[in-house]
């Protein structure tokens, strides 16, 4: 019943009318329910708040719970969260249990845990200054989600500091000769096309790091 109420709720918030008494009732469910009622107010929570509400700070206990558990979708639901929404001041909470599921054996996890990651490098970069190797070990992963989501937080790093990565010019062109060879599953295939964004991402990776050292490419 009340994952249904829930549902109605969120409905309410995208069309523009505000819901706030759902709002604790959402934490709640992801708290206490089944693990449909916990997707259900994982959801809601991820639509109804943002970083800076005060009433995320009652769902830390509960994220950490989740990650720590041995359901993998109640960890894919609180990684999800993590990397949407999570207050920066308990990102140091958090951030061990994340980083502990980059060796996790299912990629899916892994592949939420890279995105996470990349999140807390967007709103607290030295949170994760000291994980750096693990993002390499990330874009060497054998499943090409987990590589492809670590070229986020790549793309970024880059960005700020090129000259701090000019050693993986080698893998990234590695990686983009792979794509275009259509080594890549199918299912990243778009119209015939292998993973055209994934090749424009690397694309931009590349440009960066050759903007002002062409010699790399010759």
């Amino acid at each position: 019943m009340m994952r249904e109420l829930m549902v109605r709720s969120m409905y309410c918030e995208m069309l523009g009318y505000e819901a706030s008494f759902a709002y604790i009732h959402a934490i709640k469910l992801a708290q206490q329910g089944t693990v449909l009622e916990k997707r259900a107010g994982y959801l809601a929570v991820s639509l109804f708040l943002n970083e800076n509400h005060e009433l995320l700070l009652l769902l830390v206990n509960t994220v950490l719970k989740d990650l720590q558990s041995t359901n993998i979708i109640e960890v894919c639901m609180a990684l999800t969260v993590v990397s949407q929404i999570f207050p920066k001041d308990m990102i140091p909470a958090v951030l061990p249990l994340v980083e502990e599921k980059l060796s996790h054996p299912k990629e899916i996890i892994r592949r939420k845990a890279v995105l996470a990651l990349y999140k807390f490098y967007l709103i607290a970069p030295n949170q994760v200054q000291h994980i750096h190797g693990k993002f390499r070990k990330a874009l060497c992963d054998k499943d090409p989600g987990v590589m492809t989501s670590s070229l986020h937080i790549y793309l970024q790093m880059i960005q700020e500091s090129p000259d701090s990565y000019k050693d993986l010019v080698g893998s990234f062109v590695t990686i983009l000769r792979q794509v275009v060879g259509g080594k890549l599953p199918l299912d990243f295939n778009y119209h015939s096309i292998p993973a055209p964004w994934l090749q424009m991402q690397l694309l931009r990776i590349l440009s960066l790091l050759g903007r002002e050292d062409q010699s790399y490419f010759v």
